[in-house]
């Protein structure tokens, strides 16, 4: 060894926003002038530095150089201790360079922000809002959600009524106001209440004002109309006693001139059977009022009827034992499949798209923060949609991040199996899928799976599908965990979906699996 080296001190700690440092003393222990290059290793490098980044000494003597710490006041930056070294380098000898380990330990800070949405709510029996709580602060956040109104005119249901929010998360939660008297007639009532977010031990609170403005049932522009109705009624009541007209039978000047009475159409009870199609008509289909041609053989797919999915029937050629006399059978209902396009009817598939691009940080353009139809692809989901998937493709074709694989199988704007597998592990990082381990990301990683490996889906996926969108819905609406364990199952899955996107089978969820599937690789 040409050098010594000290770190004082080896342990220390920072607030998040405050700057703390320490020194590295380097002393020249060989027989030649030597310079030493330092610098930083490990996750404090990004708002650490060193300086001076240079040391040059003659043979015998000894420099300092000190290291400061500056961690952001940002949920990135998470509480507790934090291993980093310093690496020294010799230039004449760089064989000798070693590196004097370090710890950092961050403080815990707490900090969350709430917001009502909308802030005023109006309606005649009942308004509706949401309850959303961002957690900036570096541990998890645990908060109570209670609604009063000073008058004590309103009741409130706070759906839950409390959420727990992972750092640089958001949870939300569904408010319903009622007035305790429903208000008939005259002008609207306003009603001011407060949404207090409490903090698990902390005694102060995050009041959130808000207004209800109740509406009447029997509004002034009705009573208007109502008036004007019942002064039409009274007049045309008048002028019918007063004029008295003469009601003539014409079914008694029938019989009394001995004119034929007109027979009813057709004769007895049934229809008379319908006249032949005329030559190279083919006949209609039963249950189409329309007639038209046969469906070809193969039926195509009708579109999505309650936005689910589902396999595609076949249509085409007479089952065994149908004795129509060659007449082409009707074909079966086809069953919705995915993607699910603007306007399809609503399904708890969707419903998760929703939660987890609204569940998005709060300075993310993608975020779906318009009012939204819960499991509809409306405009505002299709939005947020159509950015996502561009900023998916783009950070994967500028940066290296994914596969930017979305738009090999989804069209722009839908709910397609790609943008599904993509959603699933947005957010989810190696190690919180751990071979043996168990968490929620488990879970969504093996959600992502089914999308990414099934091309084509029975009734029984289909069922399992809504019922992982439920358990997501759960999670990134209210907080609910719903874990999974790593076991030798999960790792047969994975292996599989290694093997069709080209990755080493290894049954790993390391850093390439990831990237493939926020990519949107699937077989």
């Amino acid at each position: 060894m040409t050098m010594w080296t000290s770190l004082d001190p080896a342990d220390t700690t920072v607030e998040p926003g405050a700057r703390t440092s320490a020194r590295l003393r380097v002393r020249n222990t060989g027989d030649t002038v030597e310079e030493y290059r330092l610098s930083l290793v490990g996750k404090p490098s990004g708002w650490s530095r060193v300086e001076p980044e240079v040391l040059r000494l003659y043979p015998g003597s000894e420099a300092t150089a000190e290291i400061s710490f500056a961690p952001p006041r940002s949920p990135d930056v998470a509480a507790g201790p934090i291993p980093y070294g310093v690496r020294v380098e010799p230039r004449e000898n760089p064989a000798a360079r070693d590196v004097v380990e370090g710890q950092l330990t961050v403080t815990p800070f707490t900090e969350a922000r709430a917001e009502l949405l909308p802030p005023a709510l109006f309606g005649r029996f009942r308004g509706r809002a949401r309850i959303a709580v961002d957690n900036v602060g570096n541990t998890p956040l645990t908060a109570s959600l209670v609604a009063r109104d000073d008058a004590n005119r309103l009741v409130f249901d706070v759906r839950p009524n409390a959420v727990r929010v992972e750092p640089g998360r958001a949870a939300f939660a569904e408010l319903a106001v009622r007035p305790q008297a429903v208000r008939w007639t005259g002008g609207e009532e306003s009603h001011r209440f407060t949404v207090a977010v409490r903090r698990s031990g902390d005694d102060t609170s995050l009041d959130l004002d808000a207004t209800f403005d109740q509406r009447p049932v029997v509004g002034a522009w009705l009573m208007v109309v109502g008036g004007l109705l019942m002064s039409a009624a009274i007049a045309f009541a008048v002028l019918w006693f007063g004029f008295s007209p003469k009601i003539v039978s014409a079914a008694k000047d029938l019989r009394a001139s001995g004119a034929p009475v007109p027979a009813p159409q057709g004769d007895g009870d049934e229809l008379p059977t319908a006249p032949p199609p005329p030559p190279g008509a083919t006949a209609p289909v039963p249950g189409d009022p329309g007639g038209g041609p046969t469906p070809p053989s193969g039926g195509g797919a009708r579109p999505p009827a309650d936005g689910g999915g589902g396999d595609g029937g076949s249509g085409g050629g007479n089952p065994p034992g149908d004795n129509t006399g060659g007449q082409p059978a009707a074909p079966p209902a086809a069953k919705p499949v995915p993607p699910w396009r603007y306007g399809n009817q609503p399904d708890v598939v969707v419903e998760f798209a929703q939660e987890r691009l609204a569940s998005m940080a709060q300075d993310n353009p993608c975020r779906l923060t318009q009012r939204w139809t819960r499991g509809v692809i409306d405009a505002p989901t299709r939005a947020s949609l159509i950015c996502y998937q561009r900023a998916v493709v783009r950070s994967g074709v500028e940066q290296g991040k994914n596969s930017a694989a979305i738009f090999d199988t989804d069209e722009e704007g839908t709910l397609g199996r790609a943008t599904l597998t993509s959603l699933w592990v947005q957010g989810v990082r190696p190690d919180q899928v751990q071979k043996g381990g168990r968490s929620m990301q488990t879970t969504q990683v093996m959600a992502a799976f089914w999308w990414a490996y099934n091309r084509d889906f029975s009734d029984a996926d289909l069922k399992r599908m809504r019922s992982y969108a439920t358990r997501g819905v759960d999670y990134f609406r209210n907080g609910n965990e719903t874990p999974s364990t790593y076991d030798s199952n999960v790792s047969d899955h994975i292996s599989t979906y290694q093997s069709a996107v080209g990755l080493p089978a290894n049954g790993t969820v390391d850093w390439p699996v990831l990237r493939k599937m926020l990519g949107g690789s699937v077989r």
